[in-house]
């Protein structure tokens, strides 16, 4: 089956840059469906209006209750698979942006994760372990409601408005991406007020009012060679730009946010008593994604997300930053702008992209790339993850 999987995907692959045999794929694929039927039946072409183009939405607005009867509600029920997250707290701003310019509410149901569901949790929501709704709403009660968009990742439902995770421009982010992200950051993401208070403690007693330079440093996993994703950076380049950064804005100290304990030995050594992290953090001693592994402490999984968000505001309160292109920098510049304040020096250290390399929705390859992180688990004494 894994290999009928792989010749699909491939397939896929080579057909998404073909505009015309994508499209008679999806129609052969899908005709058989009645939903598809009644989609092309009623579809609208775009209309103009005083000689000027006026976009269409084609959306399917369903009824599955009698609840909030005078709300259109956007429901995103997300498994994000292998996905980080912060690549999936990205995701949730470029969906807000979409139900933000249609003027709708909006609920996220963020149901499955390879990394983040932690079992002794009630809530079955991943989002709600750290977040509140944006509109307040109660899942359960958004599947009973009366206008309900069920979300899709389609031109149609906004996905590609402003930027996000997994397209072919992945980490191709503007300075009008920025912006807008940010601003559904500022309106619509509020931390879970008891995170909150612990996550602004732990700030004051890191930072307290000095005046540190952040530095984000991605290692581990980004050693291999994934297709759609940037070359890493060396340690003693990210060493050497931290000197210039701190130099730039006049500060001795340095806080460090990486997933990978080799990064962090080097910094140690250079810096000592200067640097600044959190101890209490999962990293990874090779190529093994930080976060891939059933660690023996309590509330693993939901610590994983915890510490990646408190990463993410600590970075953001600094005076300036350090890092590659990553999604926990970008979240860090977007948290930073929501707050409506500006780093004093960003050196975002350039890095090309790799076009060609292993295909992360490919099965046969995500096998590989686990076969690898489990012998480093098996090398650290934590055993395999089945």
């Amino acid at each position: 089956m894994k290999i009928l999987d792989h010749f699909f995907i491939s397939t896929r692959k080579w057909v998404e840059k073909k505009t015309f045999f994508r499209c008679c794929l999806k129609f052969i694929y899908r005709l058989p469906q009645t939903e598809f039927q009644e989609y092309v039946a009623r579809y609208v072409p775009t209309k103009y209006v005083g000689g000027e183009t006026v976009r269409t939405r084609n959306v399917s607005v369903v009824t599955l209750g009698q609840k909030n009867p005078n709300r259109t509600i956007l429901l995103t029920e997300r498994d994000s698979g292998s996905g980080g997250f912060c690549a999936e707290w990205v995701y949730w701003l470029n969906r807000l942006y979409f139900s933000d310019q249609m003027g709708i509410s909006h609920c996220f149901n963020w149901i499955g994760s390879q990394f983040f569901v932690e079992e002794s949790i009630k809530n079955k929501n991943i989002f709600e372990y750290y977040f509140k709704q944006p509109y307040g709403l109660v899942v359960e009660d958004v599947k009973q409601s009366k206008n309900v968009i069920i979300d899709k990742n389609s031109t149609d439902y906004g996905y590609y408005d402003v930027f996000a995770p997994g397209r072919d421009d992945d980490y191709m982010i503007t300075d009008d991406d920025f912006c807008k992200l940010a601003q559904m950051q500022k309106k619509y993401i509020h931390i879970e007020p008891m995170l909150k208070n612990e996550i602004e403690r732990d700030i004051a007693q890191i930072i307290g009012t000095e005046k540190v330079l952040a530095v984000h440093a991605r290692g581990a996993d980004a050693q291999i060679h994934y297709a759609n994703h940037p070359i890493p950076i060396g340690i003693d380049k990210y060493i050497e730009e931290t000197e210039k950064s701190l130099k730039l804005i006049g500060a001795n100290k340095v806080f460090l946010a990486t997933d990978d304990n080799n990064i962090l030995k080097a910094f140690i050594d250079k810096y000592k008593e200067n640097l600044l992290y959190y101890k209490d953090v999962e990293r990874s001693d090779g190529v093994r994604m930080s976060c891939y592994g059933d660690v023996q402490r309590e509330k693993h999984h939901y610590r994983l997300g915890k510490e990646i968000i408190k990463d993410v505001y600590t970075l953001a309160a600094c005076t300036g930053l350090v890092c590659s292109a990553s999604y926990v920098s970008y979240m860090a510049k977007i948290v930073k702008m929501a707050s409506g304040q500006t780093f004093q020096t960003v050196n975002s250290i350039s890095s090309v992209k790799r076009e060609k390399g292993m295909n992360l929705t490919d099965p046969l390859t995500i096998k590989k790339v686990e076969t690898l992180w489990n012998q480093e688990l098996k090398s650290a004494g934590k055993g395999e993850w089945k």
